[in-house]
């Protein structure tokens, strides 16, 4: 039997094709900005979850910044220690040479001559080591200066303001009687190199561990946040089968109703 409801195949057909027009449209969109989530209600909880990812990753950057910062300067003083201890070592060869009873008048002169060359170029060297104005040497260093690397990095000590500044006299440096002195001085070097060098170690360790965490965090937040372009180009192109399928049923479900009225003329 043929009845008029013949006509509901019409009204699903429809139904059908515009679900199917809503799903290209969504693919559409995201594809075009690269979001997966363009609309408030989609995947709220992992939307929520990536913005307090984004914060964290936001303070993470900063703190790579800042600790590769830190890295530059301890590198900086490292270099300026190393060469105030090349000078450390040829003073205390020089205040051995002058030590000796047998040096001439012109011997004397030499050792002179080059150990106050050597005391005016520690001095300049501790006095040029700075980074961004800040001294890194002497009584005008920072008891401690620390250096935040984000709430995953803590913080770096990039000095403390040990002075591997002479306390040797010039006079009895070169007459070769300051030994004590040298020994004293050597000793705050040696603490100033380690310190340095330790806090160069933390730094390097820190900043690789913050770049790991910075890959991990963004790969994690894209994951929750942009558009899986294969899979969605896939969902597009299904979706523009099924509404071109959609409108050629729509076609048939029509002509159905035309056949009904067909026979009514009939």
């Amino acid at each position: 039997m043929t009845s008029i409801n013949a006509g509901g195949a019409f009204y699903r057909v429809q139904n059908s094709l515009n679900q199917n027009s809503e799903a290209v449209s969504k693919s559409m969109q995201r594809l075009a900005s690269g979001q997966q989530n363009i609309a408030p209600g989609d995947r709220s909880a992992s939307v929520a979850i990536a913005y307090g990812m984004k914060a964290e990753l936001a303070s993470l950057k900063v703190g790579v910044q800042n600790a590769t910062e830190a890295l530059q300067a301890l590198e900086m003083a490292n270099n300026d220690l190393s060469q105030l201890n090349d000078l450390m070592v040829r003073l205390e060869e020089l205040n051995a040479l002058g030590s000796n009873g047998l040096n001439s008048t012109a011997d004397i002169a030499a050792i002179d001559a080059e150990a106050d060359a050597i005391l005016v170029e520690y001095a300049a060297v501790t006095t040029r080591a700075t980074w961004k104005g800040k001294a890194v040497f002497g009584a005008n260093a920072a008891a401690v200066d620390k250096v935040g690397a984000g709430r995953n990095g803590g913080d770096v000590n990039v000095w403390a303001g040990v002075a591997p500044v002479l306390t040797v006299t010039a006079a009895k440096l070169k007459a070769g009687t300051d030994a004590t002195a040298l020994a004293t001085d050597k000793t705050k070097l040696d603490e100033a190199i380690v310190q340095a060098g330790d806090s160069y170690n933390r730094a390097a360790n820190i900043l690789s561990h913050l770049s790991s965490l910075n890959a991990g965090y963004a790969i994690d937040v894209a994951s929750k946040l942009d558009v899986d372009f294969a899979g969605e180009t896939t969902e597009l192109a299904k979706g523009q089968i099924l509404a071109q399928a959609g409108t050629a049923m729509l076609a048939q479900a029509n002509a159905q109703g035309q056949g009904m009225l067909a026979l009514i003329q009939s």
